[in-house]
C-alpha cells in the first residue's frame, strides 16, 4: 500500500514532482495534497487539493511523509525550520539516474535527484537537495545540506557547494572550486 506524502509548494517544481511521483513511484507513494503559502486552500493543481500553508500543516495533527519541491534555498529553509525534525522525508531518485558507485556515493534524506542526473564516485550529497534534471556531479563533489542545483548544471571533481546554495541552469563549476555557504552562482567557475 503506497505511503501518504504531502508536497511542500504547488508552483513548477511541486507540479514536475508530483507528475514524476505519479508515473513512477505510485505503487510507493501517495500524494494527498500540496501545501502552499500562497495558493488558497481547497483550491487544486493538477487534480491535487492545497490542503493549507505550511504553518496550517504544521499544526494540523496531519503526519504524512513531506516532500519539499521549492526552488529556493531561502524558502526551503525557512520550511525546514519550521517543520523541524517532526516528519519523514524520503529522498526521491528518478530511475533513469545514473550513480556509478552506489557504495560511494552518499545522499541523504529528503533529498530529490531528477532524471537523467549522473553521479559518479565518492560524492556526497547532503540532506534536502534538490538536483535538477540532466546534472552531472563527478568524483569528490560535496553539496552541503539544502543546496538547488538547476538543469544542466555540470560540477567537476573536488568541488565542493556550501549549504543553502543556488546554482543557475547550465553553470559548470571547475574542479577543486569551494562555494560558500548562501551563494548564488549564475556563471559558470572555470
Amino acid at each position: 500500500m503506497p505511503k501518504d506524502v504531502v508536497i511542500i509548494g504547488a508552483g513548477g517544481v511541486g507540479r514536475e514532482i508530483y507528475a514524476l511521483i505519479h508515473k513512477y513511484f505510485a505503487d510507493v507513494y501517495k500524494v494527498v495534497g500540496f501545501i502552499d503559502d500562497i495558493i488558497k486552500p481547497g483550491s487544486f493543481v493538477n487534480g491535487i487539493e492545497i490542503l493549507g500553508g505550511i504553518d496550517w500543516y504544521k499544526y494540523s495533527g496531519i503526519t504524512n511523509s513531506v516532500i519539499m519541491a521549492l526552488g529556493n534555498p531561502e524558502f526551503r529553509k525557512k520550511a525546514f525550520l519550521k517543520l523541524g525534525d517532526n516528519y519523514d522525508y524520503p529522498t526521491i531518485i528518478h530511475p533513469d539516474v545514473k550513480i556509478h558507485d552506489e557504495v560511494r556515493v552518499k545522499v541523504g534524506k529528503g533529498c530529490f535527484i531528477s532524471d537523467n542526473c549522473v553521479l559518479t564516485t565518492d560524492i556526497i550529497v547532503s540532506d534536502f537537495c534538490f538536483i535538477n534534471t540532466s546534472c552531472s556531479l563527478h568524483h569528490d563533489t560535496h553539496l552541503e545540506k539544502n543546496c538547488v542545483i538547476m538543469p544542466g548544471v555540470r560540477i567537476t571533481g573536488g568541488a565542493k557547494i556550501g549549504e543553502n546554495s543556488y546554482i543557475s541552469p547550465n553553470v559548470v563549476i571547475a574542479s577543486k572550486v569551494n562555494i560558500k555557504a548562501n551563494s548564488i552562482v549564475k556563471e559558470s567557475i572555470l
